[in-house]
């Protein structure tokens, strides 16, 4: 059994988005400013390594200084600017030195008193430009997803468009009494870990996160990425792996593992921009509501994960899942009975 595996693009992201944003700010710069040098192409060359070098710098320092989140978004902006800026400034003053001490035949000594005499100021300016621009684009980048840009500027779902999707409803288990055994603030502390926690298991399986809604996560995929190799039947799978490698972590802070259920369902949905004040890809058609309904059978039918007969008929075939009949049952709201399947993995969690 092969289980989806996180590309390596999608494991370093980041750091391809810093390192390209980066070189842009280098190439710009350096397309504006005397670099030490009068050859054009080759300044712009080395404003574009000198920019790659500053984002690995960013990305370096943001591993680094993780715990400056927990102040609010403003302060942490200020520090980080203060601290990454003084990073970046000393990158380009040993790189300066060593480029003007090749290039003009210098001492380190001579080369260091031109460089502080002649360019410090510009780059400790840009180099506070660059620390502010990338940490944005940084946090901008987590906040929405790597479509959003490209939907939004090609006017892709602008006018409403249907299509065939897949949607998997995650809940929490037992929401209720973790949070009054928790306490709001602990609880809402594990949500946030939960949901990081899942993120490696949602990004190797293609998926979509549609929504945040409380203690529960929306996953979509459009169909043919969905099904292929399994991969939206699989990240419940991986869902389940992601925390229970991280059990001993949740039994010493909320002296609890979290357990969760899905339910999945696959049809036609309607897909569209909404919002003036806030604008959204939002999906609407009696998908979700199915979806959801068939998630709230997991307790009723004493199992974690439960999909739709439609949706097992589109899965490709695969001896290392186990699908359970529970015949004809009636959902919320919808007139008509619908067969569900419970699944199961035979292999080792």
């Amino acid at each position: 059994m092969e289980l989806p595996k996180l590309s390596f693009y999608r494991k370093y992201n980041m750091i391809f988005r810093a390192v390209i944003a980066g070189g842009i700010l280098g190439l710009l710069y350096t397309a504006v400013i005397d670099a030490g040098t009068d050859l054009e192409y080759f300044k712009m060359l080395l404003g574009t390594v000198i920019g790659i070098f500053i984002g690995f710098i960013i990305i370096i320092f943001e591993k680094s200084f993780v715990f400056l989140n927990q102040y609010s978004f403003v302060k942490t902006l200020i520090l980080k600017t203060l601290i990454y800026s003084i990073g970046v400034l000393v990158f380009l003053l040993l790189f300066a030195v060593a480029f003007i001490r090749i290039s003009e035949h210098l001492s380190y000594q001579e080369a260091f008193h031109s460089y502080i005499s002649e360019r410090i100021l510009d780059d400790f300016l840009f180099s506070i430009w660059a620390s502010v621009f990338l940490l944005l684009f940084l946090e901008i980048s987590s906040l929405l997803s790597s479509n959003f840009f490209y939907k939004y500027f090609t006017g892709k779902y602008h006018r409403p468009i249907q299509e065939e999707r897949i949607f998997m409803f995650v809940d929490v288990k037992s929401s209720t009494t973790l949070a009054e055994k928790l306490g709001d603030i602990l609880y809402s502390s594990l949500l946030q870990d939960l949901f990081n926690d899942f993120t490696d298991a949602i990004l190797a399986s293609r998926a979509e996160v549609y929504q945040y809604a409380g203690d529960e996560i929306i996953l979509t995929w459009k169909s043919a990425k969905g099904i292929k190799e399994n991969r939206c039947l699989f990240c419940f799978y991986l869902l389940k792996q992601s925390i229970k490698n991280k059990q001993e972590y949740y039994l010493k802070k909320y002296n609890t593992v979290p357990k969760f259920k899905a339910g999945m369902h696959i049809g036609t949905a309607v897909t569209t921009w909404v919002g003036k004040v806030k604008k959204e890809i939002v999906y609407h058609g009696d998908l979700l509501n199915t979806a959801s309904r068939i998630q709230c059978k997991c307790n009723e039918l004493n199992h974690d994960f439960v999909i739709s007969e439609t949706m097992k008929n589109e899965l490709l075939e695969n001896n290392s899942i186990k699908y359970t009949q529970q015949g004809e049952i009636s959902l919320r709201g919808k007139a008509k009975p619908m067969q569900l399947f419970t699944v199961d993995f035979n292999f080792e969690l």
